[in-house]
Formats: structure tokens, sequence, C-alpha cells
């Protein structure tokens, strides 16, 4: 049973009962299935980003080992544009950015949302603003609160949230 349902152009963004997410075309056809990711983010540039587990880590209960979340992204047609094995992905929805800083192994890169390739020039940009990458801006971090209200819909960085919000995402509401 679908119990939320988020619309962006051609698709949706669908989570049932159990919770677990997947994507749908106009047409009603399946195009990502319930579990193949633990949470898919909204669509933008036609570009979804997705993760392999529910928030930031998960441990392994028969070995007691902690395993790191790791991001992709998708397309509307449930491909992976970038395979489900970064570190970070920028939030990149609904942020008027045409790229996003993507991370493995401590290495950053930006992904140019509308060629789909990675930038050479190691810049990122932005119709709201320009970050250079050697910057640590506030309210430029992205991730950690990803899936919540105040940081997927309402735009909020990691670093608002820590700050203003005390990091409770859920605080948002308090904010004239």
């Amino acid at each position: 049973m679908i119990i939320k349902q988020n619309n962006y152009g051609e698709v949706s963004v669908i989570e049932n009962d159990k919770y677990q997410h997947g994507v749908i075309n106009s047409a009603g056809e399946m195009v990502v299935p319930f579990g193949k990711y633990a949470w898919i983010s909204g669509f933008d540039h036609g570009l979804a980003r997705v993760k392999d587990i529910f928030g930031d880590e998960s441990i392994d209960l028969e070995t007691g080992k902690t395993e790191r979340a790791k991001w992709g992204i998708i397309n509307e047609m449930g491909e992976e544009v970038l395979p489900v094995i970064y570190d970070t992905i920028w939030n990149f929805f609904q942020k008027s950015r045409s790229n996003t800083k993507v991370v493995l192994n401590g290495e950053e890169k930006y992904f140019d949302l509308n060629t789909q390739q990675f930038v050479e020039n190691g810049r990122y940009h932005s119709s709201r603003y320009y970050h250079d990458s050697s910057d640590d801006d506030y309210g430029t971090h992205y991730g950690a609160y990803a899936g919540s209200y105040a940081q997927d819909v309402m735009g909020y960085s990691d670093d608002v949230i820590d700050d203003a919000f005390d990091g409770d995402p859920d605080a948002y509401w308090n904010i004239d």
C-alpha cells in the first residue's frame, strides 16, 4: 500500500507502508522497484539522489560491523547515472544548481547535472552563489540530514540545521 507520493513531472517517488521507496512513471509503471534503494530524493534535472541504507550508517547485528551509507544518482528511467558507491553527493534538489559535489574516498569531484559528466575545473556553479572548492563556507554542506523535510524540501544545509536548529531538522518550523 502506498502511503506517500511526490510527483516530479513524468515520474513520482512513492513510499509504501514498509517505508520502502520506489519510482513510478506517469503511466503507473514501476520504474524503480520498492526496496532497490533505501531512500530516493526528489527529481531535479531529471535526476535523483539515492542511498543504499536509510540514515548515515547501519550496524550488522550478526557481525557488529558498521556500514556507511553509499550514494548514487538515477535518472527518470531508473538507470544509475552514478553508481551507488559515493560517500557523499550534495543535495541538488530545488537548489538551482548546474552541478553537484560528489565525494569518493576523500576525493571531491563535481558532476554536471545537465551533461551528466564530471566537471574538469573543479568548481561548483549555482545560480544562487559561486563556490570554489577550496572554500569552506557556512551553509554549503549537505547530506547529513538528507531525507529530512528541512533539508530536502526547505533547502537548509547541514551547517544551518546544526547551528540554527541545534541539529534537529524537525525544528525548522521555528524559523521566521
